[in-house]
């Protein structure tokens, strides 16, 4: 498996560290899922007419938008 090198900011190491505790997997596991879903997100938004959003599951099941993800 390739390896790689990162420089991150206190700010986004500790963000980091916090989601891998919270989900019980390593710092490297979560750099994974974060990637994967960004890589999600960016072949989703190529796509004509389609954003990235935001939703929110009401009691019904439907689902609402509630926010626009901008600038990936």
């Amino acid at each position: 498996m390739p390896r790689m090198t990162l420089d991150l900011s206190d700010e986004i190491d500790g963000a980091l560290t916090d989601i891998a505790k919270q989900s019980g997997i390593t710092k490297a596991e979560a750099m994974r899922r974060a990637f994967a879903l960004l890589a999600v997100a960016y072949a989703e938004k190529k796509k004509p007419g389609f954003s990235l959003g935001i939703v929110r599951e009401r009691e019904d099941h439907t689902l609402e938008a509630v926010g626009r993800v901008v600038g990936l």
